[in-house]
């Protein structure tokens, strides 16, 4: 009796460890901050195996952060500010200079290309994701996911 009980924990545990990622961030990077820029936006693909939300981002390297989209308002680009992200199962949500972006207000100090920084973001349901930012050039390709 004892053995099957056994054999089910060790498929059970073994069935868990080939489970995939329920969410993955990749490529999060941002652009050196060109002389004395106050602020940058930071850029990154996010994909889940399950729906969820981004709901909040913070980072030491700024007094705020902040979740923004660009639109188009009478033929003018504008930011508008936004509460969350949804991030439906299955399909790659891409943060990208024409629209969803991570808004980092009042960098405490220059971004410089090639360092990196952690950025925290938070999601209703995979709870708190901690990420390293790359800094790249301001004429580098974006990293492509």
């Amino acid at each position: 009796m004892r053995r099957p009980a056994a054999i089910l924990s060790l498929l059970l545990a073994l069935a868990s460890c080939t489970r995939p990622a329920a969410l993955e961030i990749e490529d999060a990077w941002v652009r050196d901050s060109v002389g004395r820029t106050a602020n940058a936006a930071v850029f990154m693909t996010i994909r889940s195996q399950e729906r969820d939300r981004l709901l909040s981002a913070s980072t030491p390297v700024a007094k705020k952060t902040a979740l923004m989209t660009m639109t188009s308002k009478n033929g003018a680009m504008a930011m508008d500010y936004v509460k969350a992200i949804d991030v439906p199962a299955g399909q790659p949500v891409e943060l990208n200079a024409t629209g969803l972006h991570v808004w980092l207000a009042d960098l405490h100090q220059p971004l410089r290309a090639g360092q990196t920084f952690p950025l925290s973001l938070r999601f209703e349901h995979a709870g708190e994701r901690l990420v390293t930012v790359s800094i790249i050039a301001p004429t580098a390709a974006a990293p492509a996911s």
